[in-house]
């Protein structure tokens, strides 16, 4: 569903609610009251290797590390971590660590997580190099050791998928009756899931947890497919906080008292485009250079979205230290490569060769709503120097875009480049030749060479360095995949959450995370 941005509908939409609400039985308000957030997605069951990183965002688990908006790698559950040499590194706890359920962490129980995980979990089984071992060398420090270097490592310790700290006994305990789970106090964080059914989750406040008393006495999480409703579930004070809500609801919501539409930091990817090089006229890589310079970022970010994006200057977000501010528009540019490539304006304002009109496929996902006035804008952009666009809708995008079958030039994705500050899995994934999500066939000889060159660099200088050589050839010699623009976090709250800014990497709900004062 797009949601038109105009106050009527938002309001007229209640008539739709009502009838909403009683099967969604969203939890009322007590005294004091707990935080209540709507959010699109499901969190199916306590299962820790499938569903548990959601509970990172909402104040249940923690990590190791945590990835924050000045593009760095901070102690979260550690104390520090070392890199003596380029193949060890060395993990040290913080003292006075507790699971929900009172046991101690220390350096064994940490271990049993990181082995659990490693035995059960596709993610942390395809993130850590096979001949990595894991060493208690004292009550509460760890010790890595790899063949190679492995500089991923800070990133993988703060993604959510990978290493969630657990009670891994009590985990084991229950088989795959993973329900048992609940009330457990298996995770470390200061809200301890009692409930979790189709409908929400609840969690309460672990009253022991180290870094103080959590400031609400609980969390719940209704799961809310839909972006109306959990606009509206807001604007009743049946919710606090609606998660993920359509840009284009932002006039209306900002015209509407009682409802604020939020916007937090700079996220690690945003929109991101990839090009099909195995067939259609982007085979041509000067057709590539002119389309990427056809793209007028500033509109996008500024106009179509109203800044609720922002405007992208690279691949990568600003505020991370290896981003190469080196994106513009230039439409000069832009005719000169397509002059010199043969296409020919005709009478019409069109551009063709030999014949055939020059015209792409922007392939987008309804799962994203966001992506429609996106991919408008674009074949707008695209229509001013002579390059026809069609849009075309596929219901799951990756399998769709895998499929030689289907049609497609332009795919639209909303993709972390950096998610969690891990460049390297986003690099092996969609540009590497047989990458799984390498959609458009993309095998640049250069490019491949520096991307395993970075796999084992843990110089932080050279390692930028070789992002910008990433970044520039992707740019001025094959591009291949590019950003339409950077996310930001963004949520719509009631005016007893108006001060809340959406958390940074899906870290929704902290300790401190308090009702306006």
């Amino acid at each position: 569903m797009i949601f038109t941005p105009n106050r009527r509908n938002l309001l007229a939409g209640m008539t739709c609610f009502a009838a909403l609400v009683a099967p969604l039985a969203l939890p009322a308000q007590e005294d004091p009251a707990p935080l209540r957030i709507v959010t699109s997605f499901s969190i199916d069951s306590m299962n820790p290797w499938e569903d548990g990183y959601w509970m990172q965002e909402f104040g249940q688990a923690e990590l190791l590390m945590q990835f924050r908006e000045d593009g760095q790698h901070h102690p979260w559950l550690l104390e520090s971590l070392d890199n003596p040499e380029p193949t060890r590194w060395v993990l040290s706890l913080r003292q006075g660590l507790t699971f929900q359920n009172g046991k101690t962490v220390d350096a064994e129980a940490v271990l049993e997580a990181i082995n659990a995980a490693l035995n059960q979990g596709p993610s942390a089984q395809g993130s850590v190099p096979e001949d990595t071992r894991f060493t208690i060398t004292g009550p509460l420090e760890i010790t890595v050791t790899t063949a190679a270097p492995w500089p991923e490592l800070p990133g993988v310790l703060a993604d959510e998928s990978v290493f969630l700290i657990l009670d891994a006994a009590a985990v084991n305990e229950v088989g795959d009756d993973w329900a048992q789970l609940i009330g457990a106090g298996i995770y470390t964080g200061p809200y301890a899931v009692t409930a979790l059914d189709d409908a929400r989750l609840r969690a309460v406040a672990y009253p022991g947890y180290w870094q103080g008393t959590p400031a609400m006495p609980g969390v719940s999480v209704s799961f809310v497919p839909d972006p109306n409703a959990r606009i509206l579930a807001v604007q009743n004070n049946e919710a606090d906080i609606a998660l993920y809500p359509p840009l284009a609801a932002r006039p209306a919501v900002d015209a509407t008292p009682g409802v604020h539409f939020n916007i937090g930091a700079l996220s690690t990817g945003g929109f991101t485009g990839y090009m099909n090089l195995q067939s259609g006229p982007l085979m041509d890589t000067e057709v590539r250079k002119a389309v990427i310079r056809a793209v007028d970022y500033r509109e996008i970010a500024e106009d179509v979205f109203r800044g609720s994006l922002a405007q992208a200057t690279s691949l990568y977000a600003p505020n991370l230290p290896f981003a190469l501010e080196n994106y513009g528009t230039d439409l000069t540019k832009v005719a000169d490569l397509l002059d010199a490539a043969g296409w020919v304006v005709g009478a019409d304002g069109q551009r063709a060769k030999d014949g055939q009109r020059l015209s792409l496929v922007l392939a987008i996902y309804p799962q994203q709503p966001d992506l429609a006035p996106l991919s408008a804008a674009v074949q707008a952009q695209l229509a001013r120097v002579g390059i026809a666009a069609e849009i075309v809708s596929y219901d799951g995008i990756n399998d769709a875009l895998l499929d030689p079958s289907n049609r497609w030039d332009i795919a639209m994705v909303s993709t972390g480049a950096a998610g969690w500050g891990r460049v390297q899995n986003f690099l092996d994934t969609y540009l590497l030749p047989g990458g799984r999500r390498n959609y458009g066939g993309y095998d640049n000889e250069m490019v491949n060479a520096l991307i395993t060159k970075l796999a084992s660099e843990v110089e932080a200088r050279r390692r930028t360095e070789i992002l910008y050589e990433i970044q520039i050839i992707l740019w001025d010699e094959d591009p291949y995949v590019f950003s339409f623009n950077i996310h930001m976090g963004r949520v719509i709250t009631n005016d007893r959450y108006a001060c809340y800014q959406p958390g940074f990497s899906l870290y929704h709900v902290s300790w401190q995370t308090a009702a306006c004062e």
